[in-house]
């Protein structure tokens, strides 16, 4: 008995340590500044699922548990990413090593779609002003954080500078906690539209606007699909129900049916 315990017991080491050297450690260090910031990445990355490729058939991202620090003449913040990878880090001949640091270029936001400013997204973190009050926000992108492949969700933070300090909080509540590659932006209006149901085919969205200076939910639209089960049209558009939000309760407010859509 005394020697099934000792095996189990050496066998539990064994493997415990194995596991431990499945981590690795890799700093990341950007060679432009970001809005002014030096901005550097401690990424710890875990080899049994991500981080490495050994061969030219099979490119991987580095990627993992990554902890963004910010730095300028004044202050710095670091801000935690369980999510965090960079495009500039696809790179399947690069042989990591645990403590090794990498000089990456930073790939500066860019907006091809004032709209939907996020669909092309490429940079792992930036600045935008995404509620309106004419500030900047910074904007972390958790890679493919939708559990849909090639497509992100973002956390915002609200950055204040003010007697001489960095006040550093994430924006919490809906709209800002459910920010995506397909959310849009009317800043002629004032509304973000957050898309629900992303797959395949698209549920709908949930309309935000501002109310007293907050943002509130305004209106929900639903994407009808039901009716092209049966349906041999190629491609065939959904109907979509429009329901503004009165008083906290849904009012059906509009239909847009599709040509297919025979009901009555």
């Amino acid at each position: 008995m005394k020697n099934i315990l000792l095996l189990l017991t050496c066998l539990f080491c064994h493997f415990s340590c194995k596991e431990a050297n499945t981590q690795i450690q890799t700093n990341i260090h950007y060679k432009q500044k970001v809005n002014g910031y030096d901005v550097s990445v401690i990424c710890h990355i875990d080899r049994r699922h991500n981080g490495i490729s050994y061969n030219n058939e099979n490119p991987e991202a580095i990627s993992g548990r990554g902890f963004i620090h910010f730095k300028n003449e004044e202050k710095e913040f670091v801000i935690e990413n369980p999510l965090f990878t960079d495009c500039n880090l696809f790179n399947n001949e690069l042989l990591l090593e645990d403590g090794m640091t990498i000089e990456v270029d930073y790939t500066p936001f860019l907006v091809e779609n004032p709209q939907q400013p996020f669909i092309s997204n490429k940079s792992p973190f930036f600045f935008y002003d995404i509620d309106f009050d004419g500030e900047n926000e910074l904007i972390v992108c958790l890679w493919e954080g939708m559990g849909y492949r090639g497509h992100h969700t973002y956390q915002a933070y609200k950055l204040n500078i003010s007697c001489g300090s960095h006040q550093l909080s994430p924006m919490q509540g809906a709209p800002f906690n459910e920010l995506n590659d397909y959310t849009e932006f009317d800043p002629i209006h004032k509304t973000i539209s957050v898309p629900y149901g992303v797959g395949l085919k698209m549920e709908g969205e949930k309309v935000y606007g501002l109310k007293d200076g907050t943002f509130a939910l305004i209106e929900r639209v639903q994407y009808d699909w039901e009716h092209t089960k049966g349906v041999k049209y190629e491609p065939c558009e959904p109907t979509i129900y429009y329901y503004k939000i009165v008083n906290g309760v849904e009012v059906l407010d509009r239909t847009e049916r599709c040509p297919n859509d025979k009901q009555e």
